[in-house]
């Protein structure tokens, strides 16, 4: 019984530090779930649940490298669990996206494998059958592609959780630019009881959209989702961006001051507010204030990245005319993500200048 009680309580540990990572992800906390991870891993290299979601941290902040060696870990070390092989797909999809046509038909058939892999180890994986309706959505129709079978499969997530169900369902019909079936099935997803902080969000973010602008709606569900959940960002960058919309600036300041008191570790707002008002054209000195805000602090994961930050700061103080600081900060995101749309805003600098 002595031998036994250590064991238990480490068993009851891993448990409570993986609860306690899937939750912070779940809530966007990527920088806290990746200390708590990473030590857990430190600690025993061999524990495959540790692997698959430092794979999923490290892929949230944008490292191409690591995950996929990350999540074949984890699929190595016990290959009966579904979110494992669930990871490895995400990750060949993302490898997908930067790769060559040969290479994309590759990593899509692998992805496809993995997910029918995770599926027949848990038919009830939320995230897997999402992942499916993408692929679906996205692929070609010699690799699979069907919104038929997308329609299928969201029938499958409804049958399994309303408010899910109604998404998927309204992911589709964005794909197939249906506005006004996609707004119909968010705002039943946002009436659903209990109340959604994922489904506020999707129907607030549709209403910010220029084709559907409707700020009030926008406030209202940021307001509604904040009292759901006042610790996660995403509520604060929608209505930084409705704020930033209606020049409301006293609003704006205020709602900024508070989130970075509610959520210091994630500036997202700033950026958000920042890339509405160079979108729209207005107050480049105020959007440089936000996204030097933003640079401050390190991004949180499945956030704008710091190569991000640098080439909308470009813009930004291209548009009050400082040139020569804008071409500065294009340079340093290159250096950071040689895909950058930054090597367009200098290509065109350099034209100007040379026609000038």
């Amino acid at each position: 019984m002595r031998t036994i009680l250590p064991i238990l309580a480490a068993a009851a540990l891993c448990l409570a530090q993986e609860t306690t990572a899937e939750k912070l992800i779940e809530a966007g906390h990527w920088k806290r779930a990746r200390a708590v991870v990473e030590q857990r891993l430190r600690q025993a290299p061999q524990d495959a649940d540790a692997n698959y979601l430092l794979s999923q941290i490290r892929a949230a902040f944008g490292d191409r490298t690591s995950p996929l060696e990350l999540a074949t870990t984890a699929v190595r070390l016990d290959g009966g669990v579904a979110r494992y092989h669930r990871q490895l797909a995400e990750v060949q999809g993302v490898m997908a996206q930067h790769a060559n046509l040969f290479q994309q038909a590759l990593l899509a058939r692998r992805f496809r494998k993995e997910i029918d892999t995770a599926l027949s180890l848990d038919p009830r994986d939320m995230q897997a059958l999402r992942d499916l309706i993408e692929y679906y959505l996205m692929a070609p129709g010699i690799l699979g592609g069907d919104t038929n079978k997308a329609e299928a499969v969201a029938r499958q997530i409804a049958a399994l959780d309303a408010v899910e169900g109604l998404l998927a369902g309204a992911r589709i019909a964005e794909f197939r630019k249906d506005s006004t079936r996609t707004e119909a099935l968010l705002q039943r997803a946002a009436k659903l009881r209990p109340p959604s902080y994922k489904a506020q969000m999707a129907l607030a973010w549709f209403y910010l959209a220029p084709e559907h602008r409707d700020d009030a709606a926008a406030e209202a569900l940021g307001k509604g989702a904040l009292g759901l959940d006042g610790g996660r960002a995403e509520a604060y960058c929608v209505l930084a961006v409705s704020y930033a919309d209606r020049a409301n600036w006293s609003a704006l300041e205020t709602l900024l001051s508070s989130a970075a008191q509610a959520v210091p570790d994630d500036a997202a707002p700033y950026y958000r507010a920042a890339d509405r008002l160079l979108t729209s054209g207005r107050e480049p000195a105020r959007s440089e204030r936000y996204l030097r805000a933003y640079l401050a602090r390190d991004p949180e994961g499945n956030q704008p990245t710091v190569a991000d930050a640098h080439w909308k700061l470009g813009l930004a103080l291209r548009a009050q005319g400082r040139e020569a600081e804008a071409a500065r900060e294009w340079r340093t995101a290159l250096q950071l993500d040689p895909e950058s749309p930054a090597a367009r805003e200098l290509k065109a600098s350099r034209t100007a200048s040379t026609a000038d």
